[in-house]
């Protein structure tokens, strides 16, 4: 796989460019795509180069969930074997979309494309139902990744799809579920309740780094005695815990999305409930915490950017 630099912008760009016949003769030719997840996906491409030598010549693919003539994100390659062929790492995608793609090779303002193919991603990995003895079934991991410790994708309150700004211009006043519709059945997001539920009836133990992963978090596990219930990081708890023996689910502390920026990834954790504020139409709950603090009793403005953990009934 080569180092690829991302680049997102408006297509309209290359429409001041000379789409004419490429000078140096530098042909694109779309290739296939491949390692394809729920999530990622690898898009090769080729240039057929003539009288190249000592040109400056940049190439890459470019994709959309949509429309390219309208809108596209390109992605520059770094390299290209001796053959002509180059490969880009594709990042950030959603389950089950059918993408865009084609690949570009640009000389001196002078475009030339391959031929405009698709792909789909592959359905949302389902995760394990976790009974940790508060009423629901708690997800093994966050919605938009497959793994625990992985902090997944970042989500304004009641929409589908992640942005590359977290703003109350860029909100789109949606009520959708996100883990309902990218898991079905009867997953969702937890309500209010639900984590006020997973607070006080589980005992937390803070991770500095969760099972060799690097992740700070919190380990939730199912509290083996009543006296243990709604405690955290704490000497006076009646058993022992350990991730590796015990019921639990780890809450990773991905931190949240404001703007264009991802803000204290590795020291704060920020969940969505799916429970509105019933004083301010601009906010919902949300469960927030730190290696010191856990609070599932506040909101936050609905734009910002900030994890989802699903439940199952």
């Amino acid at each position: 796989f080569f180092n690829v630099f991302l680049c997102a912008f408006f297509l309209q760009a290359f429409f001041s460019c000379n789409k004419g016949d490429n000078p140096a003769g530098c042909i694109a030719e779309t290739g296939d795509v491949t390692a394809v997840t729920a999530f990622a996906a690898e898009i090769s491409g080729y240039c057929h180069q003539k009288n190249i030598e000592g040109l400056s010549v940049t190439f890459g693919i470019e994709y959309t969930d949509s429309d390219l003539t309208r809108n596209a994100i390109v992605l520059y390659a770094s390299e290209i074997d001796g053959n002509g062929l180059f490969s880009v790492d594709v990042e950030n995608l959603n389950p089950g979309t059918e993408y865009f793609y084609r690949t570009f090779v640009l000389y001196n303002r002078a475009y030339s494309f391959g031929n405009v193919e698709s792909f789909t991603t592959l359905a949302h990995p389902e995760p394990e139902k976790t009974d940790l003895g508060t009423g629901v079934k708690w997800a093994s991991f966050n919605i938009s990744t497959s793994a625990p410790a992985d902090y997944g994708k970042y989500y304004s309150w009641g929409e589908n799809k992640t942005k590359s700004f977290y703003a109350w211009e860029s909100y789109k006043w949606n009520a959708d579920d996100v883990a309902s519709q990218e898991l079905g059945g009867s997953w969702r997001t937890p309500t209010a309740e639900e984590f006020d539920g997973l607070v006080s009836c589980c005992y937390w133990q803070w991770f500095e780094d969760y099972r060799n992963s690097g992740v700070k978090g919190y380990v939730v596990y199912k509290a083996k005695n009543d006296g243990d219930r709604g405690k955290r990081n704490s000497e006076t708890i009646s058993a022992t815990y350990s991730p590796d023996n015990d019921t639990h689910i780890f809450l990773p502390a991905a931190g949240y999305a404001s703007k264009d920026e991802f803000i204290d990834i590795g020291s704060n954790g920020n969940y969505w409930t799916s429970t509105p504020s019933p004083s301010d139409p601009k906010s919902a709950y949300y469960i927030y915490f730190d290696s010191e603090n856990i609070n599932a009793g506040e909101c936050e403005e609905l734009y910002y950017g900030q994890s989802i953990r699903p439940v199952s009934d």
